[in-house]
């Protein structure tokens, strides 16, 4: 026990020794590597910390990789969308009335120029990147359109753009060639000479086709006009006196009409002596024998009325019909491609949800089913006291809201009648009668069905104030109640579609950090894109044949060209009005929106770039050294070294003898 006691210093400086030497070994590692540790375990208290920063700085990057890849994609967009841009320009300023080039070279052109930039469109529209579509919403495995020739032309016997529009002009036209009106004269051969005579006009039936009779005036006119434009079909009579000689010399009629695409026109027939009779479309020649005058009068203005419907079918007809038929091949969101019902186009009274297997489908990414535009394809109207909402025709269960139900909750039973009328169109009714006074509270709840099969409720309350959303004032009496219920359907009812058709830039959403996303999504049939691949295949299609063969570009002949021109030229104009730009789904609010987008995505990138250097300075803290500060470690432990190995020498040669 005395050896073993005398030995303890000597122990206890190895110990000492020991530990030093493995101190000093890891402060040497330190210094050639610069970090504290190479295990965890020998991380100590440290690794909680070093684990956490790790774990964010992966987040970090990971929302770092995702700002990159999407700011590429919107990078991409900015220089489509620049490029769309600028088409939408060169178009409005390639067609303009009157501007028809030297030797018409604008009307030789302009179809195929048209078909250069509508190629173009469709190959930004199927741009990708990496394999990622990026103009179909969320739909990112396929182009979101066809070929542009398979659109024009069709494909695998399915019909394209061309024979739409074919189908449609014939529809329009009518096999007569008067816009789907017929002319009558009564009587034909009248008994007396002062009977009067009646040419009646009057639309072939109750169908979408063809000239729609909105107004008509007169001017100085002695004929007799009577008109029922509200009634289906629609018709106005004009009945030339018995009497010689009152209609005078200039005298005029005007009719005005609807046409396919929702444009108008007019038609202007003037009377004119047989002396200054020029031959011209839409004089007509006032009878100079008093025993016929009456029946020659208005046999000519029949024959004028028919040569002024026919060369207005020639240019406003013919070009309404061609975007007419753009509207149904393009369809927009939520609206069903449509094509002419029947095996003869001439006389078809309806149009046709069309199929996969008979027509090109023009766009197949992603896309709302419903669209506020058109109230979900739902048509309200009120006739005095009672008010109707009605499914737009053709009916398709895969587009808009179908009515499925009407109930009502009133205090006094009778103060309306809410009433369900099922079908192919589906409708509902609410009658309001003063016998039975509204309460505030009473309701109506309208049950609509999305294509999905989800159904949604479109309550409306009465109050006796000024109403909020989802409610309607009760009037002094039924029809104002009936108004005022009218307004309240269309704002909720647009809302409701609004709320289901969603916004095409959250179809695509990219996480870019812990509590913010940004929205980027795009898809094809905005309706700025809509409109300028309508304008672009219309303009493509339509053809002006009568000035190849002409010698002189100044020729009459060429007339009915340049008006079929300047038809076109207005409504692509119209299509594409810088107007247009405040629009939901222009080119310019689509581009506004995603500045805002990637505003937000470069705000979240130069965050994380700041937390990204905090996060790295706190790693460094926890996992790295300071070489000088290891060097001056190392220094002074070698020091401490040398003194413990030099004591502990000196106490292993200690002895009894040399302690005496």
């Amino acid at each position: 026990m005395l050896v073993n006691k005398s030995m303890y210093p000597l122990t206890t400086g190895f110990s000492v020794i020991s530990k030093m030497q493995d101190t000093f070994a890891q402060l040497q590692m330190q210094l050639g590597t610069g970090v504290k540790a190479q295990t965890l375990s020998e991380m100590g208290r440290d690794l909680p910390v070093s684990l956490s920063v790790r774990s964010r700085l992966t987040t970090m990057a990971g929302y770092n990789a995702s700002i990159e890849q999407v700011d590429l994609r919107m990078s991409f967009y900015d220089n489509a969308l620049t490029r769309l841009d600028e088409i939408e320009g060169e178009a409005r300023n390639s067609a303009v009335q009157g501007q028809y080039g030297s030797n018409n070279i604008n009307m030789a052109t302009i179809s195929g120029l048209s078909k250069a930039r509508l190629d173009e469109m469709v190959t930004l529209l199927n741009s990708d990147i990496a394999g990622r579509y990026l103009f179909g919403g969320a739909t990112t495995d396929k182009a979101p359109l066809p070929t542009t020739t398979e659109l024009l032309e069709g494909a695998g016997g399915r019909a394209g753009y061309k024979t739409v529009v074919t189908e449609r002009q014939m529809a329009d036209l009518g096999s007569a060639g008067l816009g789907r009106l017929e002319t009558t004269i009564n009587p034909a051969a009248p008994a007396l000479q002062t009977d009067p005579v009646t040419v009646s006009l009057a639309e072939d039936g109750d169908h979408p086709f063809g000239y729609k009779l909105s107004t008509v005036s007169a001017i100085g006119a002695n004929i007799g006009i009577a008109s029922d434009f509200a009634a289906s079909p629609a018709n106005v009579d004009f009945t030339f006196p018995g009497d010689p000689g009152t209609v005078a010399e200039g005298d005029s009629v005007t009719l005005g009409f609807t046409l396919p695409d929702g444009t108008e026109t007019q038609i202007t027939l003037k009377a004119v002596s047989a002396a200054n009779a020029s031959g011209a479309t839409g004089e007509f020649v006032i009878g100079d024998d008093p025993l016929t005058a009456t029946i020659t009068t208005a046999t000519n203005f029949d024959n004028a009325l028919k040569a002024s419907l026919q060369e207005a079918a020639e240019s406003e007809l013919k070009a309404a019909s061609t975007y007419a038929a753009g509207q149904n091949f393009f369809n927009a969101v939520g609206e069903p491609v449509l094509r002419v019902e029947g095996a003869d186009p001439y006389t078809s009274t309806s149009l046709r949800v069309a199929t996969k297997t008979d027509t090109v489908m023009w766009y197949s990414g992603e896309t709302a089913a419903v669209s506020a535009v058109g109230m979900g394809r739902l048509t309200a109207a009120r006739a005095t006291e009672t008010v109707t909402l009605t499914e737009n025709i053709p009916v398709s269960s895969a587009h808009g809201f179908q009515i499925s139900a009407v109930t009502s909750n009133v205090t006094n039973a009778g103060a309306l009648t809410a009433a369900h009328t099922p079908g192919d169109p589906a409708s509902m009714s609410v009658a309001f009668d003063d016998t039975f006074a509204l309460t505030a509270g009473d309701s109506v709840t309208v049950t609509l069905t999305e294509p999905g099969g989800k159904t949604r409720d479109v309550t409306l309350t009465a109050v006796t104030g000024r109403a909020g959303p989802g409610q309607f004032t009760i009037g002094a009496d039924e029809a104002t109640s009936a108004e005022n219920f009218e307004k309240a359907m269309l704002r909720s009812v647009t809302e409701a579609a609004t709320a289901v058709e969603g916004n095409p830039r959250q179809s695509v959403t990219a996480a870019v950090e812990d509590s913010g996303r940004v929205a980027y999504g795009m898809q094809a049939n905005e309706s700025g894109y809509l409109r300028m691949i309508r304008s672009m295949a219309a303009m493509t299609v339509e053809t002006y044949p009568e000035i190849s063969n002409a010698t002189d570009p100044n020729s009459v002949d060429l007339d009915p060209a340049k008006a079929r021109f300047d038809a076109m030229a207005r409504r692509q104009q119209l299509e594409l009005s810088e107007g247009r730009n405040s629009e939901r789904g222009s080119i310019e609010l689509i581009t506004m929106e995603l500045g805002v987008a990637r505003a937000a995505l470069q705000a979240a990138g130069e965050r994380h770039t700041n937390y990204t250097a905090q996060l790295e300075n706190l790693l460094s803290d926890v996992e790295t050294v300071s070489k000088e500060d290891v060097a001056m470690e190392i220094l002074a432990l070698q020091t401490r070294l040398t003194a413990s190995y030099q004591v502990t020498a000196m106490v292993s040669q200690l002895s009894l003898v040399n302690y005496l």
